[in-house]
């Protein structure tokens, strides 16, 4: 009889060794799935360690579906009153409507200070900053590779029972799900016209496309108002990763006089696959009116297809 497979908990430093270089980073990447496990709908990163006056800086500046900024502020260990009271005062500084502190662990009394704070800020209705506690957590199924969660802990009672929260929720996911398929219907149109690598993709209702498949993956997102892409390299397995990673960036300053200007090369230490990354100034975004887009995504092609072109004699060797 073959025994049960054991389920554990991981500490989160063997995922993401250092809170500032792995895991920041890696929420700003995976800051839609804070949303959903949390159950807040659907969120997109802005930016990061976003400068705020007296010297501190955001961990994640987020917005949701209806365009409302979201300040997200993580710690490692427990939630102390440091980062409290540093995300509430973000979320003022910022014009946010609410903050998500992200910890391992939260004590009873910020439970029941969130709790409280909640009940007040319900009472002001739309103008009122909610604040949102979750805990990090990462498990492994026998000797498989860490998976994790985020977990609710603390949140405002709209969010749990609100019939009508979730019917709004749930219409604007809709919209946003037929934005992105209008805006990549737009793209494809002239990267199929001018490179047979994209003739098999069809308009996405998510906010990226896959150009290929396989453990190297060209990417590219499209945020509010700007896109990126990417070459995504991420095999579930870390060592992998890391280890085609480096093979690629040997090739570094031929990849980047080919492509014209200087990438953005993110290693991982954790789950999060590494990336070649970015970002295309002047290309446009979901926000972006139908009618001014055709300047940007001819920028947009352009890039993508040099982007492509310069990673791909170094990429298909090891793919």
């Amino acid at each position: 009889m073959n025994e049960p497979i054991a389920l554990t908990r991981v500490d989160i430093r063997e995922v993401w060794p250092k809170e500032e270089r792995n895991f920041t980073p890696w929420m700003a990447d995976h800051v839609e799935i804070l949303g959903e496990h949390i159950g807040i709908g659907e969120l997109s990163a802005e930016d990061t360690e976003v400068s705020i006056s007296g010297g501190r800086e955001l961990d994640v500046l987020a917005i949701d579906a209806n365009g409302a900024k979201w300040a997200i502020e993580n710690q490692y260990g427990e939630g102390d009153h440091d980062h409290f009271t540093r995300g509430l005062a973000y979320a003022v500084a910022l014009k946010c409507r609410a903050v998500v502190i992200v910890a391992e662990n939260h004590k009873e009394e910020f439970i029941a200070v969130a709790d409280e704070w909640n009940r007040y800020s319900e009472s002001y209705g739309e103008d009122g900053i909610r604040l949102f506690l979750a805990v990090i957590e990462a498990w492994k199924i026998g000797d498989s590779a860490p998976g994790f969660r985020f977990r609710l802990v603390a949140g405002p009672n709209e969010w749990k029972v609100d019939a009508r929260s979730r019917a709004a929720n749930s219409a604007s996911k809709a919209a946003k799900a037929e934005a992105c398929k209008q805006f990549w219907s737009q793209l494809l149109d002239p990267l199929k016209a001018k490179s047979p690598l994209f003739r098999q993709i069809g308009p996405r209702k998510g906010t990226y496309i896959d150009i290929t498949s396989g453990s190297c993956k060209y990417q590219i997102w499209v945020k509010s108002d700007s896109c990126h892409i990417q070459l995504r390299i991420d095999s579930r397995d870390p060592g992998e990763n890391h280890g085609l990673f480096e093979e690629i960036e040997r090739s570094r300053d031929s990849i980047e006089q080919r492509f014209g200007d200087a990438l953005e090369w993110k290693p991982s230490e954790g789950l999060q696959g590494c990336i070649i990354r970015y970002d295309v100034e002047g290309s446009p975004g979901l926000k972006t009116p139908e009618g001014e887009r055709p300047p940007g995504i001819d920028k947009l092609v352009d890039t993508v297809i040099r982007f492509h072109d310069a990673l791909d004699p170094v990429v298909s060797k090891l793919e």
